[in-house]
């Protein structure tokens, strides 16, 4: 028989669930999570590309741990504990390596002690560290460095440095994932938030890093593999202000939520099909009583998985999916969060 369509990790309440598509068959992915509470304070976690590692980084009081879980099935087993915290987790394209950015600070005065990148390689089960920074003495400048995904090849990274306790979203850069210094890719565009980057078609999304009065629109460029940027044009119109993106698996469409300011400052937020090939933007929702957020893809690219909240209060209102071309909608879960989708394996 057929396996699944795709495997549907999501946030249920404070545990993460699993859910075969087409069948619609969902468990608890791992176990050893109850009474956590780890999803509902934030911690970072990632499904690998192949679906066969899900990596998950638990904060704590000044220390965090890296820990991964075999799919299916697999418990958690930790594989780092570091003084710091983590704010994301990104796995290469080849679902080798799980990356993580620490930012060290000083539990009494709170200034940023050190900023250090992790690799760890799932095959050979080790922890490499291709850059770290310390910061010492009063007069250092202390720069903040944040994790922005893989270039695709998985020769380098991408990442944010900003200076530290500052509103500023920081330049963009790439690092060699064998090491080295930071280079500078850009100061005037970052990566754009959800999934910003196509190995398929080796392009990114972008915003500008400049402010363009309340507009926020969105840019896609070419990407050479050592992250250089070349051909920046752009995908959505000018006034516009776009919110989490992700590319189509075949990298010629992104899902991307538009913002639409309301009256007394709240947003209308739905999704939108956009196609760098030219094509119109196309309204996938609109119904006024939700809002959409965080958009993933089936890896067969006939579906778009994502989560609603009600319009009126902060209250979730369910993961849902979006078939195409007809842009159906089903209800997939009524708790469910936050999703990410990989190819589920036959069976």
């Amino acid at each position: 028989m057929q396996g699944p369509l795709a495997q549907v990790l999501f946030e249920r309440g404070s545990e993460l669930w699993g859910l075969c598509l087409p069948a619609n068959e969902r468990q608890p992915v791992v176990q050893g999570l109850q009474g956590a509470s780890s999803f509902g304070v934030g911690d970072p976690w990632a499904l690998a590309p192949n679906g066969r590692y899900l990596a998950l980084a638990r904060n704590g009081d000044g220390q965090v741990t890296l820990a991964l879980a075999a799919l299916p099935g697999g418990q958690l087993q930790e594989v780092g504990r570091y003084a710091g915290r983590i704010e994301a987790l990104r796995w290469s394209h080849d679902s080798t390596r799980v990356a993580c950015v620490v930012n060290r600070r000083d539990v009494r005065t709170g200034d940023l002690q050190e900023a250090s990148l992790h690799l760890y390689d799932v095959v050979g089960w080790r922890d490499t560290v291709p850059y770290r920074q310390a910061f010492e003495g009063p007069d250092t400048v202390r720069q903040e460095l944040w994790l922005e995904g893989w270039v695709p090849g998985d020769q380098a990274l991408y990442v944010a440095i900003a200076g530290d306790r500052t509103a500023d979203a920081g330049m963009l850069y790439a690092l060699n994932a064998r090491g080295g210094e930071p280079r500078l890719v850009s100061a005037d565009y970052a990566l754009k938030g959800g999934q910003a980057v196509s190995a398929a078609s080796a392009r990114v999304l972008l915003r500008a890093r400049a402010a363009r009065g309340r507009a926020a629109p969105l840019f896609v460029a070419g990407v050479a593999p050592d992250g250089s940027l070349s051909d920046i044009q752009p995908l959505s119109p000018d006034d516009w202000t776009v919110g989490a993106v992700a590319w189509s698996p075949d990298g010629q469409q992104v899902a991307a939520e538009r913002l639409e300011t309301q009256a007394h400052g709240t947003y209308a937020v739905h999704l939108w099909l956009l196609a760098p090939d030219g094509a119109e933007p196309r309204q996938l929702t609109g119904d006024p009583i939700f809002r959409e957020e965080q958009p993933v893809w089936t890896p067969d690219g006939q579906a778009i998985v994502f989560g609603r909240w009600r319009t009126e209060r902060p209250e979730p209102a369910g993961l849902w999916t979006l078939h195409l071309p007809a842009a159906e909608l089903e209800l997939l879960d009524e708790s469910g969060l936050r999703a990410q989708a990989v190819a589920g394996e036959g069976r």
